[in-house]
């Protein structure tokens, strides 16, 4: 049964999911730090991909959960060839009011490197932009061995401000025209924004 707020109220509930490891440990680090409410989903630590996610955000909505939050990469999508199945997966979850998709190009580390540094440089891949973050997290991996600890997100959280101003900045250039194939955007403020209002809530 689900837990009741003020007034006897249902709590509502709210869940987040993360396309990868990498995404599913800065959330949690993220919900730690910052006493966020939503649930990580899945619980596991696995890839989901599109055609996994929204089978999932289906089953949270069926469940009853208030409102989903999912984070993705770009690059992987264009890699595989799936931008078209993204556009169909947007298209169904887009006027969604209880679905949030954010996705980052060319993957979540451009979101981790705006924390430290502003750029508008066009990464082709996650690899690439992976280089670029350890001039600031020498020693970041995409290993639960490196990923699982606090002190590299308790180190790069420091400079979320900066982080959220250059990805509005950067998407503020994409609705002007600067479009490049592989020119750099994060929506992951999008999901911070709701998490707040959760909190709130």
């Amino acid at each position: 049964m689900r837990k009741t707020g003020t007034k006897g109220q249902l709590r509502k509930r709210y869940a987040v999911l993360g396309d990868g490891i990498t995404e599913q440990w800065y959330l949690k680090h993220l919900k730690d730090f910052k006493d966020y409410r939503y649930k990580i989903s899945p619980s596991l630590f696995a890839d989901v991909g599109i055609e996994k996610a929204a089978g999932i955000i289906d089953e949270l909505l069926a469940e009853g959960y208030d409102q989903v939050t999912y984070l993705t990469d770009y690059d992987t999508i264009i890699a595989q060839g799936k931008q078209e199945q993204f556009d169909k997966f947007v298209r169904k979850y887009g006027k969604h009011a209880k679905v949030l998709i954010c996705e980052t190009m060319p993957a979540i580390e451009l979101w981790f490197l705006l924390h430290f540094a502003f750029t508008t440089r066009e990464f082709p891949d996650c690899a690439h932009v992976e280089r670029e973050l350890k001039r600031f997290l020498p020693d970041y991996e995409k290993r639960k061995s490196f990923l699982e600890k606090k002190a590299w997100f308790e180190e790069m959280v420091k400079g979320e401000r900066r982080a959220i101003e250059g990805a509005d900045s950067l998407l503020k250039q994409m609705v002007d025209g600067n479009t490049g194939e592989h020119f750099p955007f994060s929506k992951v403020p999008l999901a911070l924004q709701e998490f707040e209002r959760q909190k709130r809530g």
